[in-house]
């Protein structure tokens, strides 16, 4: 039996739930504003309160209100307001909850309605931008999670019993699932300025981020003066990525076998995000700097001249095009012909490629089915071999894997690492030697990649020398931590 002071709670909460999703529905100017979403909550709540039969009967006489109001809208040819009467049937069952007493259920729905019905614009953007690839993308990751791994044997199928296909497949799925919500940040907001590509781009692909990068620094000035700290914003995200896997697989077992790891990894991710810093404060400062502005015009222009001597192609008239109209002042501008700016413009647009478009070539929906099977064999010859090396050659084998995984694939070598020592067959000190190894493997590859796309032998010395002091950090974390004990 109810109290008056659990009456007058549950009329305030069917309120509180009414004014909440009306008051979103007043202020996008729609005809059922505050009172109605509040009434009809209290409408709910009251029936329940009177008997379950007649909360039931008062829902449907909801809806049927609501059909109707929509069919006299839409014979007036008013536009129906579907949004808004889902939110209506809506708020009368949550008002009905408030009556039953799950006062947690109805605010926390009622919350997550409101942010539905006001985040309108910000959704619509978000789906307007996915591809069919994504959406396909999405569906691949429900089918392997919902689909493939219940049906998957939960043991070791080897005399050797290295291998537990579940497990195998788990490690798949949540990878695969990280790596495709950055991606899917990265497409949303990689537009909007070249450090997102970077950042988000380390926690997806941190080689295919610095190809991106080397390509967008060789079409423009003041993107390959920021090239190097760029890409050393992707190698802190990377390397934040490495520890977070093997932490995200060790946690439930606790913290204390990766805290080893964690020493070496977490100084030298600061450290690379410190030096990347400093990298892009010189790199602003340069471009304001009139001497090494005029420098750097100096050897543009020895470039131009080389490859004046040289045919051009289609891409290089293009470009050429582009430098040359953005050069010409308004009086040359409107001086010119219009039929010979708008040829050269044509020919630009035809060749030149947005910052989006190059993300896009390079950076791949990691769900695609090629991806996750790519992944998915890569991750499980490198659980086989892995095994098998540390049967026959011990510690030593398992870091030779490691490392030779790292090169295919850090995020692999990371989240074997991690199963390792959940499963507590490989010490904290020899996992963190790996994946300093793997992380620095994973470093100065960054850096090869990045010279063999640029060809710019000064900038990525540049980018080599600011990648020492990273790898001296955990080189000295991995000493320290040995010398204590982790």
């Amino acid at each position: 039996m109810n109290t008056p002071f659990e009456f007058v709670l549950k009329v305030a909460a069917a309120v509180a739930v009414g004014l909440c999703i009306g008051l979103e529905r007043q202020w996008a100017h729609k005809e059922a504003g505050v009172r109605t979403f509040a009434i009809a909550a209290l409408l709910g709540m009251i029936a329940w309160l009177v008997t379950p039969a007649l909360a039931f009967v008062q829902f449907s006489m909801v809806l049927l209100a609501v059909i109707l109001i929509n069919i006299y809208s839409v014979q007036k040819e008013h536009t129906p307001e579907i949004t808004t009467s889902f939110a209506l049937a809506a708020t009368n069952l949550l008002g009905i909850l408030v009556g039953m007493g799950n006062y947690f259920l109805a605010f926390a729905c009622a919350i997550a309605i409101t942010a539905l019905l006001s985040w309108k614009t910000e959704l619509i953007t978000f789906t307007s931008k996915l591809t069919t690839t994504e959406i396909r993308s999405a569906l691949l990751l429900a089918f392997i999670a919902a689909v493939v791994f219940p049906l998957l044997p939960d043991q070791t199928i080897d005399p050797w019993h290295l291998l537990n296909p579940r497990s195998v497949w788990l490690t798949v799925m949540l990878v695969s699932g990280l790596q495709f919500i950055n991606y899917i940040l990265l497409r949303q907001l990689g537009h909007r300025g070249i450090r997102y590509s970077a950042l988000l781009g380390g926690l997806v692909n941190s080689a295919a981020t610095s190809l991106l990068l080397g390509e967008e620094a060789k079409g423009d000035r003041d993107t390959e003066r920021e090239a190097p700290g760029n890409i050393l914003l992707s190698d802190a995200t990377m390397i934040l990525r490495n520890w977070v896997l093997v932490l995200v697989f060790v946690l439930p077992h606790g913290i204390q076998p990766a805290l080893a790891t964690i020493i070496a990894l977490a100084p030298m991710m600061l450290v690379a995000a410190g030096v990347a810093s400093l990298a892009l404060v010189f790199a602003q400062k340069s471009k304001c700097d009139p001497s090494s502005r005029q420098t750097a015009n100096g050897l543009w222009k020895k470039a131009e001249e080389r490859r004046e001597d040289q045919p051009l192609d289609v891409s290089q008239r293009s470009l050429e095009a582009v430098q040359h109209s953005s050069t010409l002042t308004s009086e040359e501008k409107q001086s010119q012909r219009p039929e010979q700016l708008g040829d050269e413009l044509k020919t630009t647009g035809s060749t030149r490629q947005s910052p989006d478009e190059t993300q896009k070539q390079f950076l791949r929906s990691p769900l695609s089915l090629r991806s996750v099977m790519h992944f998915g064999m890569l991750f499980l010859l490198l659980t086989i071999f892995s095994g098998l090396a540390k049967i026959i050659f011990g510690q030593l084998g398992f870091l030779i894997v490691i490392v030779v995984g790292a090169l295919a694939s850090a995020a692999s070598s990371s989240v074997l690492v991690g199963q390792e020592l959940a499963q507590g067959t490989v010490a904290s000190a020899p996992a963190a030697i790996a994946m300093l190894l793997a992380t620095i493997v994973g470093l100065l590859e960054n850096v090869a990649i990045f010279w063999s796309v640029t060809r710019k032998s000064n900038l990525s010395f540049r980018l080599f020398l600011f990648t020492i002091p990273i790898i001296a950090t955990g080189v000295i974390m991995v000493s320290l931590g040995n010398a204590a004990g982790f």
